[in-house]
């Protein structure tokens, strides 16, 4: 079983986050997900600063860094910055929207399937997983019989399972 740390969830300032990371960075995590995921009007922190804060916690921590990219892209200045994240060529993106699948699929590019997509059976989780999808995190309203049930399907497409990461602890995120 891997620890992870998914991105922040409410609206912290600049320095509350930079904080937060310097923290984290000295605790024994596998997986540190950075990225602003609810809604760009609230950034505190640029991609720029994001990709300067990954590559901080790479050099600091022994986790594994993903970006995560929003849960709806609503402009145009965000899909360009969701590009941009996606063709950063030096860390694993979290998918939360499918104009970021069909860009990271564009470029054979593997990412982390997150929980803003609408992946609940096997059929599904197939198509992702030929996209690039290497780890799956279900939405959080997922039960374990509906995460298993999708897994057995997957099974019987003959098609190998992702990593599975599931939401165990904190508050669920609002939509």
């Amino acid at each position: 079983m891997k620890l992870s740390l998914g991105p922040v969830l409410f609206f912290w300032d600049r320095d509350t986050l930079m904080q937060f990371y310097a923290d984290m960075a000295e605790q024994p995590l596998d997986i540190i997900y950075l990225g602003e995921t609810v809604c760009a009007k609230r950034r505190s922190l640029s991609l720029d600063d994001w990709l300067g804060l990954a590559r901080d916690m790479q050099q600091q921590s022994q986790a594994q860094v993903v970006l995560s990219g929003l849960t709806l892209v609503e402009a145009a200045s965000e899909l360009s910055s969701l590009k941009r994240m996606c063709s950063n060529g030096e860390f694993l993106v979290e998918a939360n929207d499918m104009s970021a699948v069909h860009y990271l699929s564009q470029q054979n590019v593997p990412f982390v399937g997150g929980p803003a997509l609408n992946i609940y059976n096997g059929q599904t989780l197939a198509e992702f997983i030929e996209c690039g999808m290497i780890r799956w995190s279900p939405p959080v309203e997922c039960s374990a019989q509906i995460i298993s049930a999708a897994l057995k399907q997957l099974d019987e497409l003959g098609v190998a399972r992702p990593e599975v990461e599931v939401f165990a602890y904190g508050h669920l995120p609002l939509a």
